[in-house]
């Protein structure tokens, strides 16, 4: 994949959960579940602007580091292009429904974010283990 698309597409996928929250915020009450349990039910509190300050921090934090490693350390061939993405699909997927359960109260889809988990796991496992076959047969 090319550097440039991926970043892109990191960059889109962060934009659109931020208008996602600035469109639902007139919809999010006074307070707001921030943290979910292994059940995913609510087992975190806060206000309203802490959500929006943390989704902000997240996502934008994510994306500009994405975009920094992708840019000045690896390349979208890498094996951090594809982590990088898997990571930012996973934030953003369990923000939105973040966003989605106290703005409408629509309960967690447990596949879009242990599914994105679950390709991140699979794509460190084949990194090591080509690494480690690679070294054994120099």
């Amino acid at each position: 994949m090319n550097t440039r698309l991926l970043i892109l597409v990191i960059w889109t996928l962060s934009g659109a959960l931020l208008i996602k929250l600035a469109r639902a915020w007139p919809t999010l009450p006074g307070r707001v579940a921030t943290h979910f349990g292994v059940r995913l039910q609510p087992d975190g509190w806060s206000s309203k602007g802490v959500l929006a300050a943390m989704i902000l921090v997240a996502v934008l934090g994510q994306a500009a580091l994405a975009t920094f490693v992708l840019l000045h350390v690896d390349g979208a061939a890498s094996p951090a292009g594809v982590v990088l993405l898997v990571v930012n699909v996973a934030l953003v997927s369990a923000l939105w429904q973040t966003i989605n359960y106290n703005a409408k109260g629509t309960q967690f889809q447990p596949a879009w974010i242990f599914g994105p988990i679950i390709v991140l796991l699979a794509a460190i496992a084949l990194a090591l283990a080509g690494g480690l076959l690679h070294y054994h047969w120099r």
